[in-house]
């Protein structure tokens, strides 16, 4: 089973890599993948998910330009979500939405990063994907929606939109239905910030992103999430035992 949940993730995440590229230029996602330098259509064995990368050492067949390796990575990290879905979700049927919530997850974490928006198709799919989840596992906290949603519902209101977009706004909704749980919630908030603002400061630092620069919070978001699923729940009890102590010795 774990073989098929790679296998699958695998093909996914070719098929992902022509929504990355197709869903913002506003293109059909019928038709042919072809090469993004020349246009040549590619042929049955230069679409097999990383293989045919490797293979053909991540040139064209025809113009022998060099690819992008988003392409065998994305498809690689496709099969890797989809794998360690299998160790997180509690059934096989809800480990199989799981895959499929958490390959979009990635999608728009890598189109964010791009475009600095994310497709409003995308995050619809997503949120209902993560709420058949919620409801396979019967796990789902009002609180959670309250703080994951509120927290951005309240930074684009005090920021007039200027700091976050809808598109953040109706990720959190998807974000707190595949989480749940408020800790786990607060868990991938936290996670997010502290990333995102460690590599805001090093791309700060090295001249690469300026004061008035924007950067994408998607794919920390994505990121944030994926460690609440992994180890959230190990993480927020450790931190709330902690703090029950320390108030413990305090009130000795």
């Amino acid at each position: 089973m774990s073989l098929l949940f790679f296998l699958c993730g695998l093909v996914f995440g070719s098929f992902g890599n022509v929504l990355i590229y197709r869903l913002p230029l506003r293109r059909s996602i019928q038709g042919r993948s072809c090469c993004p330098h020349c246009g040549a259509v590619l042929r049955p064995q230069h679409l097999v998910p990383v293989v045919s990368f490797l293979l053909l050492r991540g040139k064209c067949s025809a113009c022998k330009e060099t690819l992008s390796l988003q392409y065998p990575l994305v498809e690689l990290a496709s099969g890797l979500l989809a794998l360690a879905s299998l160790s997180i979700a509690p059934t096989l049927l809800s480990a199989a939405i799981l895959a499929l919530a958490l390959w979009l997850l990635l999608i728009i974490a890598v189109i964010d990063a791009y475009i600095q928006g994310i497709p409003d198709v995308l995050s619809a799919f997503f949120i209902t994907l993560s709420c058949i989840y919620t409801v396979l596992t019967g796990e789902l906290q009002p609180l959670a929606f309250l703080i994951g949603i509120g927290f951005f519902a309240l930074q684009w209101l005090l920021s007039k939109g200027e700091w976050i977009g809808t598109g953040d706004i109706l990720l959190a909704v998807g974000l707190s239905a595949l989480l749940g749980t408020w800790e786990s919630v607060l868990f991938m908030l936290f996670f997010a910030y502290i990333t995102g603002a460690a590599v805001a400061a090093v791309l700060l630092l090295t001249k690469k992103l300026t004061s008035k620069s924007h950067i994408a919070f998607g794919p920390f978001l994505a990121l944030g999430t994926l460690a609440a699923l992994l180890v959230g729940e190990r993480m927020m009890s450790c931190i709330l035992s902690s703090l029950q102590a320390c108030e413990g010795l305090l009130q000795f």
